[in-house]
């Protein structure tokens, strides 16, 4: 409450005015006071208001907020440190000609890492409209609950405020959680995240918790205005409270920006309207902590330490995004288009500035002549020592800023004029790649959806390039490849030549296996594997030839035998076997973990339905002595 409010000549009672040597609190009551009268009710609500010692509580808790978040964000960071240090210590062992299977972990660390990943792993979340509706990993399930749990046993534990002022002070304490967790926030929505380089953690994975932190500041501010609002309006105070504070107007002002930013981080709302969504949302933040400053009580104004903290952080992370941004262009690289099968556009960016990233990275692309504030999340399928260093990226056309890029493609292939056939692009990034060295495992899974082989298409090349110069501890790779139509498979094909060679000269077994889900014909001709002529040519065109025909066609078969036979989905190409169908990616995990004899690593990306398919896999199959180790990258942002 801001005291310079009151009505002149009120003297705010301390909380000991009647007491005598007895320190324990009063009980603040109604009883005997005729609360119809306009100075007693003015008297009693300052009384009520008084806060010289719930906002000593209330500071004590908030403390132990912090407290709580610097230990959680410890041990996460040990825990990513050792990790590393595993993985580290593999691959060293490896390049000293150890056997792959010495280098295991401690036997007291691995079951609890492979428990902790058992219980982490597995998704329960229907899989038709993910951008409607998604529900987390049960990792995220766990860390969300036991944070919700820390802030509303924060919020009640020792409430042992007597009387009248019991509600007020539950309601004190819940305003100062909710101030107190605005530093958290803006941490985990930062692109360059101290959170994340402490944890391994990329900032698209803490965007998620930083969307869950928003939610419980909602609950904890509709707890500090819930509880006094119904404490005044059950003592008849509700409306002088109103009339003569100022603290009322600008909190429900601060609650009605927090509820719409909540509302509008809502998946339908933020993935359909995303460009608009970015900017409503800084400035609804904005406008929140400027209430929020003009909210809080004269009688605690220290508290906007925990305002001025986060513009801190926020501005901090601007000015380093921005020197980075202008880093990475100062020479704008320029993009050059092609079209490919199905709908899918290959944009190669020429870059002189961004020469070094992780397998595995993102970036946010942008090409202003189709959009001039639009940037586009992208993974980069290439690595710095492939495709001559130049950024690879393949995007599926759906609409706006891909679908125009798309028609730019096929008209800019007609155009004689190198000089229109490239465009400028601008570099966001990279951002992503955080995941552990898959080199250190001895067996690695890549499961990729559609164009989710964007990203393992680059862990798939670093090993073989990386394998060409030193020792790994790999000893088999297996690509799981899902898509429509087998003509996908041009998209990549020639990186995928080049790194298989490099991995079999390195003695690394590749297998490839690409599974064709919506070519009707090849689906319902050819239920079996299908292993391609072992001559390497083209895959411009795919045929489909009768499968008893085709060895014969040269002779004397008849046309009545020739349409008697199921047609057969012959590929021209010898690095790759087609299923058709989709991959039971249980089946293929386990046969690798029987394989590897140790521990293995699996690394995902495609739509929703394969991700939680891999993740119950995994869980179901982790064991302490061949545990898993899965990373799972969204298939979109």
């Amino acid at each position: 409450m801001d005291m310079s409010s009151m009505p002149p000549g009120m003297v705010m009672p301390t909380a000991t005015a009647s007491s005598t040597t007895d320190s324990a609190p009063i009980a603040l009551s109604t009883e005997g006071l005729n609360m119809s009268d306009v100075t007693v009710q003015t008297d009693f609500l300052a009384q009520l208001l008084n806060d010289s010692e719930l906002q000593i509580t209330s500071n004590f808790y908030a403390r132990a907020f912090w407290y709580g978040i610097v230990v959680a964000i410890a041990l996460a960071s040990v825990l990513n440190l050792l990790q590393r240090f595993i993985s580290r210590y593999r691959l060293r062992a490896a390049s000293k000609t150890v056997p792959a299977k010495s280098c295991r972990r401690p036997g007291i660390i691995g079951p609890r890492i492979a428990l902790v990943r058992k219980l982490c792993y597995p998704q329960h979340s229907p899989v038709h409209h993910p951008h409607w509706f998604k529900v987390p990993p049960f990792g995220t399930l766990l860390l969300i609950i036991a944070y919700l749990c820390f802030i509303l046993g924060l919020e009640y534990v020792n409430q042992n405020v007597p009387g009248e002022q019991h509600n007020q002070a539950i309601g004190v304490r819940a305003g100062w959680l909710t101030i107190t967790q605005i530093p958290l926030l803006i941490l985990l929505s930062g692109k360059v995240n101290l959170i994340g380089l402490l944890s391994g953690m990329s900032y698209e994975r803490l965007n998620v918790l930083h969307r869950w932190v928003a939610r419980t500041m909602l609950l904890t501010a509709t707890l500090h205005m819930g509880y006094q609002q119904a404490l005044w309006n059950r003592l008849g105070l509700l409306q002088l409270e109103w009339s003569i504070d100022t603290c009322p107007p600008t909190g429900i002002k601060a609650y009605a920006f927090l509820v719409w930013m909540n509302l509008s981080t809502l998946a339908p709302i933020r993935n359909r309207f995303y460009e608009f969504f970015i900017i409503q949302h800084i400035l609804s933040f904005v406008c929140f902590i400027t209430f929020i400053m003009l909210h809080l009580p004269s009688t605690a104004l220290y508290t906007r330490v925990y305002i001025w903290t986060p513009i801190g952080l926020y501005i901090l992370d601007r000015l380093l995004r921005t020197a980075h941004y202008a880093w990475n262009n100062v020479r704008p690289g320029r993009a050059t288009l092609t079209q490919l099968h199905g709908g899918v556009t290959k944009i190669v960016v020429k870059s002189r500035q961004l020469k070094k990233w992780t397998p595995g990275s993102f970036v946010l692309l942008s090409i202003p002549r189709f959009g001039i504030i639009q940037s586009h999340p992208a993974t980069i399928a290439s690595t710095p020592s492939s495709n001559g260093g130049d950024l690879v990226f393949i995007l599926r056309a759906h609409h706006g800023f891909t679908s125009r890029v798309h028609k730019a493609a096929s008209s800019d292939s007609l155009s004689p004029d190198p000089a229109i056939q490239t465009h400028l692009a601008l570099i966001d990034g990279p951002y992503g790649g955080t995941h552990l060295d898959f080199a250190s495992f001895t067996t690695v899974v890549l499961i990729a959806g559609s164009t989710g082989i964007t990203f393992a298409l680059p862990i798939l090349v670093d090993l073989a390039f990386r394998a060409q110069t030193t020792t790994l501890v790999v000893r088999e790779v297996v690509l799981i490849w899902a898509i429509k139509t087998a003509g996908c498979l041009t998209w990549i094909e020639d990186d995928l030549r080049i790194a298989s060679e490099r991995l079999r000269s390195a003695g690394i077994e590749l297998s490839i296996k690409v599974f064709v889900t919506a070519d009707t014909t090849f689906v319902e001709g050819s239920k079996t594997e299908i292993q391609p002529p072992a001559i390497s040519q083209s895959l411009e065109d795919i045929q489909i030839e009768d499968s008893a025909a085709a060895a014969e066609s040269s002779k004397s078969s008849t046309a009545a035998d020739e349409k008697s036979a199921p047609p057969a989905y012959k590929a021209k190409t010898d690095i790759a076997v087609f299923r058709a169908g989709r991959p039971d990616i249980r089946i293929v995990i386990a046969e690798a973990q029987e394989r590897a004899g140790t521990k293995i690593g699996v690394a995902v990306c495609g739509p929703l339905g394969m991700t939680v398919a891999t993740r119950r896999a995994a869980a179901r199959l982790q064991r302490g002595d061949r545990d898993i180790y899965l990373h799972v990258e969204s298939f979109g942002f």
